[in-house]
């Protein structure tokens, strides 16, 4: 079996690490900013090499790198790895500027390696089940899709993270997912967007770590460039319309997104506050309820196993791919845009 090599040292390297582990996946390298990091890392999941050093992931012993660390970060490091022979599963967004996008979908298009990206909620159990409902005859034209995807970890005070960079926190930090996951259940892409975004606090205050909308005792002032709220208006081919809300400032949400699509005969609805049901109605009928029984980690247990059986076969298969992590750069593009210039309509390049 392919062996493994992380970069990064993070939470989400640590779910990767965990996922790794529960499928048996050799671990064979991690490569962190920090030594002392990087060292309990590897301790902790019993990880043979470490430090902070590319070249350990350039080795032989390593198949497939998983890109546990900031957006900035991405692009760089995974021409490297391509160059390098190595397959890539990069933690979404693929990166945040639209030139870099491109070049890494036709890198990774040309490479012959298996390129994933972290999209990870489509492969709830339910999510699946609603593309197949939405996507048959039976279902009828969709007309309408709309939802919203909440967290509270942008409320004061703060963890004063990467995460607050331009072009990031909501829009392309959360919504990446939701708009990612809404095309695929469809098989309809968004073509045209309005957004409106707000920063309620662009002059915050930092202290220890931790940000305050608020002065506190001496703590320093800094400039916050990216929105806390999205509110998006959408338009899909084929004439569907859509909404969402985003927001990190939405307390008792953790990491709430749901959405709701109504077709010409029924509609269905999902959340992941409750990610074992999947809602189905039609008019004039009792409300239908699919039961499910799935879990968060589960979505990466899936992923991961479609990336490492697509490397053994040496065959893509239904793993997100850079060309459409390169399409959702895009889309941010144009969601910023509009945001820009007064919520004006912007079209979706492709």
């Amino acid at each position: 079996m392919a062996k493994a090599g992380i970069l990064g040292t993070g939470w989400i390297a640590e779910l990767h690490a965990r996922t790794l582990r529960s499928q048996g996946i050799e671990i064979a390298a991690v490569v962190g900013h920090s030594e002392e990091n990087t060292q309990l890392f590897a301790d902790k999941w019993s990880i043979p090499y470490y430090g902070i050093d590319m070249d350990l992931l350039y080795e032989k012993s390593v198949d497939c790198v998983h890109i546990c660390t900031p957006p900035k970060h991405h692009h760089s490091a995974i021409k490297a790895l391509l160059s390098h022979g190595k397959h890539v599963l990069c933690e979404k967004p693929l990166c945040l500027d639209i030139a870099e996008a491109e070049e890494l979908a036709a890198l990774a298009e040309n490479s012959g390696l298996i390129c994933a990206v972290g999209f990870n909620i489509r492969y709830y159990l339910a999510c699946n089940k609603a593309k197949k409902l939405v996507q048959s005859d039976d279902f009828g034209r969709i007309l309408l899709i709309h939802g919203s995807y909440l967290q509270e970890f942008g409320a004061s005070p703060a963890q004063h993270s990467w995460r607050y960079a331009d072009k990031l926190h909501a829009v392309t930090e959360i919504g990446s997912h939701w708009l990612d996951l809404v095309q695929y259940i469809s098989g309809k892409r968004i073509i045209s967007v309005s957004a409106q975004f707000d920063r309620f606090h662009p002059l915050r205050y930092t202290k220890d770590g931790m940000l305050y909308s608020e002065p506190v005792d001496q703590g320093k002032i800094v400039h916050i460039p990216s929105e806390d709220v999205a509110l998006l208006s959408l338009r899909f081919e084929d004439g569907a319309i859509g909404s969402v809300v985003l927001s990190e400032l939405s307390h008792g949400r953790e990491n709430s997104l749901s959405f709701e699509i109504t077709g010409e005969r029924q509609s269905l609805w999902w959340s992941s506050d409750f990610q074992n049901n999947l809602y189905l109605a039609r008019k004039g009928a009792s409300l239908s309820v699919l039961k499910f029984e799935d879990h968060f980690d589960n979505t990466f247990s899936r992923l991961i196993q479609e990336v490492y059986h697509a490397i053994e076969v040496n065959k893509p298969s239904g793993f997100p791919t850079f060309a459409e992590a390169q399409a959702n750069v895009r889309l941010c593009e144009a969601l910023w845009q509009s945001a820009e210039n007064n919520s004006c309509w912007t079209e979706v390049l492709r």
